[in-house]
């Protein structure tokens, strides 16, 4: 996919989660935004240039790059990334049951990751 397939796609998986209720779809809005932010993420990357368009990643702890030699805006947008992996890794892998408010926070960082676009 290239910058602007990943742009889309990340904005229609947000504006999708901002249907959900966050009282009785909290997984649906961690697990979403997680998928948001791939999309969101690799936007970044390929726009910036630490990645091409047939390269994608899942993670920050894969990429081939250091953190450090990327973009600002690219580093921001993954620190936000982690901390939806927190939260995923938190309430969907594992057995902790979320809340309205882990959602909440959840939609409020994949907000602030599509502000960066």
């Amino acid at each position: 996919m290239n910058v602007e397939q990943h742009r889309m796609k990340g904005r229609r998986i947000v504006e999708g989660l901002d249907k959900l209720d966050p009282i009785t779809d909290t997984f649906a809005v961690i697990d979403g935004t997680m998928v948001a932010g791939y999309h969101i993420g690799n936007a970044l990357l390929h726009v910036h240039g630490a990645s091409c368009d047939e390269t994608h990643w899942n993670t920050p702890s894969k990429l081939e790059i250091t953190i450090e030699h990327l973009a600002p805006v690219v580093t921001s947008g993954f620190a936000l990334f982690a901390e939806l992996e927190d939260l995923r890794q938190r309430y969907v892998r594992n057995a902790d049951a979320p809340d309205a408010a882990a959602a909440k926070e959840a939609m409020r960082l994949v907000h602030a990751m599509a502000a960066l676009m």
